[in-house]
């Protein structure tokens, strides 16, 4: 009886160490994006307008936020323990949805700058 305690708190501690590489892969994914999306705003930042260029610092100033909230979670999600994962993982499911709408919502507003530019 005690070996097959054992054997399910193995299999259940291997699953929780894929999980978390699993989510971890996902937000540095995210912060990828987010790094990628920062960089380009700041390319094209010397060619926009004044009105162009406040909503430009908005977006990198938020998007720089994101990230921030990002790194945050890899630091949760790194020191997790199985008692208290699922806490982590749904915060941060919560915080992927959030920066992946927020991603796409500037994804818009900022094409319609960059169009303007070019």
């Amino acid at each position: 009886m005690l070996i097959q305690c054992e054997e399910r708190e193995d299999e259940y501690e291997t699953a929780f160490e894929e999980e978390r590489q699993e989510v971890m892969s996902d937000l540095e994914s995210l912060k990828n994006d987010l790094d990628d999306r920062i960089d380009e705003i700041s390319s094209r930042l010397d060619d926009a307008g004044d009105e162009a260029d406040e909503d430009l610092e908005a977006a990198i100033d938020e998007l720089r936020d994101d990230r921030s909230d990002v790194e945050r979670a890899m630091d949760d999600v790194k020191n997790a323990s199985s008692d208290t994962w699922e806490s982590v993982k749904s915060n941060t499911e919560d915080l992927t949805d959030r920066v992946n709408s927020a991603l796409d919502e500037w994804s818009d507003r900022l094409q319609d700058h960059f169009d303007d530019i070019d």
